[in-house]
């Protein structure tokens, strides 16, 4: 029987087995001699250049000046400056930060297996790890010069303290650790501050109003973590700007005549003549980003307004696309990544079904990230790391399915009382 081969699974070794996996796939693969840093690299060297943290005109009417911006989240950009400035721009130095990911993602299984190991039985928690730790996706993603592998770590610990303080401890400690690191994710990720209002109120749905004084607790040290961000955002922008200046055009990129559901079109070609024209006469000053996105915006939500029937078509379309794969994603098209995602899918939406009663209960942080994940995509639109990010909690439902766990799981009541 399975539940008595995982009892049997040592966790260092799937621990072991995770580490393993990644650090092949970083010799093999060798991202590091060609790497990929996305705009975060184009940040990161203009704070190196003592520019601050700028940006080239994101406009192909103006494709050299560079701008104050808030294109992207801090972090990450400022993580990969301090380590050129320490080690050079070389390969080298993007070797070290593979290395880095890898180790996140080895920690990822931990905090995986300890998030099932609270909310299911212990063969179950050791099935999640094991899942996480093979699973393609997840091991690639330490290749990647991208933020993700440190906020899909961060997001995961959240849930493990708010779960632990609501079904084990009710110790403040757990509330204070939670806040620390959804300041941080904040940091790095940029729809992020929505999670961090949604998990605060899920604290009161599950305790209570007794859980009001934690919920604001947790609130407010994540908010406090973020806020010389959004005071800095004041002072340049001269506008209230919680973490990127980007949100029009994100809506923008998801609600067009030419959008296919995901961000991997021509947006240049969807412009109109109008928007091309008015785009063109923005200054180039420290509001260029900002105006540019009351643009973007202001023509998304028309087009919403305008298309009610092609928008609920594309909602579908991302939902669709959110649970298989976008064929116009060169990564994403890939077997090793489609097959597993779908599969994985499928087994958690019956581990799901097993769960249902206690989906809003014990389970609710995990519905909610799930649920906010898919939304943001249907609002936007897909993306592989939107469904990647949430794929830790995927994979509790799926363990809880394959393992039959759901009968041997401890089931909490709201206040934590076995």
């Amino acid at each position: 029987m399975l539940s008595r081969s995982l009892q049997r699974l040592n966790l260092v070794t799937v621990l072991v087995v995770a580490a393993v996996l990644r650090v092949a796939s970083i010799l093999v693969l060798r991202t590091y001699l060609h790497p990929n840093t996305w705009e975060f690299g184009v940040l990161a060297q203009g704070i190196n250049q003592g520019l601050g943290f700028s940006f080239p005109a994101h406009n192909i009417y103006h494709p050299v000046a560079r701008v104050p911006s808030a294109l992207m989240p801090p972090a990450y950009p400022y993580v990969l400056a301090y380590l050129w400035r320490l080690f050079g721009d070389r390969p080298a130095t993007y070797l070290g930060l593979e290395f880095l990911n890898a180790a996140l993602g080895v920690l990822l299984v931990y905090m995986v297996y300890r998030i099932a190991q609270g909310l299911l039985s212990e063969s179950a928690a050791k099935l999640a790890a094991l899942i996480c730790a093979v699973y393609p996706a997840q091991v690639y993603m330490c290749n990647e010069f991208h933020s993700i592998s440190f906020y899909i770590v961060l997001g995961v610990a959240v849930i493990y303290f708010l779960n632990r303080y609501m079904d084990e401890s009710h110790a403040w400690t757990d509330i204070v650790w939670a806040g620390l690191c959804m300041g941080l994710l904040l940091l790095f990720r940029a729809e992020a501050m929505a999670i961090a209002l949604l998990y605060a109120a899920c604290l009161v749905v599950r305790r209570g109003m007794k859980a009001l004084a934690p919920a604001l607790a947790f609130a407010a040290i994540s908010l406090a973590i973020l806020s010389p961000w959004v005071i800095r955002n004041a002072v340049v922008f001269h506008a209230f700007i919680p973490t990127v200046s980007t949100a029009g055009f994100n809506l923008w990129l998801g609600h067009n005549p030419h959008t296919t559901g995901s961000n991997h079109f021509d947006w240049t070609d969807a412009q109109t003549p109008e928007e091309r024209s008015e785009l063109s006469r923005i200054p180039v000053d420290v509001r260029y980003e900002v105006e540019v996105d009351k643009i973007y915006k202001r023509d998304a939500l028309a087009y919403i307004r305008s298309h009610p029937r092609h928008e609920v078509k594309l909602a579908l379309k991302k939902l669709i696309l959110f649970f298989s794969f976008d064929p116009s994603h060169v990564k994403s098209i890939s077997p090793l990544y489609w097959v597993p995602s779908i599969l994985l899918s499928c087994v958690a939406a019956w581990g799901a079904y097993l769960q249902r009663r206690r989906l809003l209960r014990e389970d609710l942080l995990l519905t909610a990230s799930i649920a906010y994940a898919v939304v943001l995509g249907m609002a936007m639109f897909v993306l592989p790391r939107y469904k990647i990010v949430i794929d830790p909690f995927i994979m509790v439902l799926a363990a809880a399915a394959a393992d039959g766990a759901v009968g041997s799981a401890p089931v909490r009541s709201p206040e934590g009382v076995a």
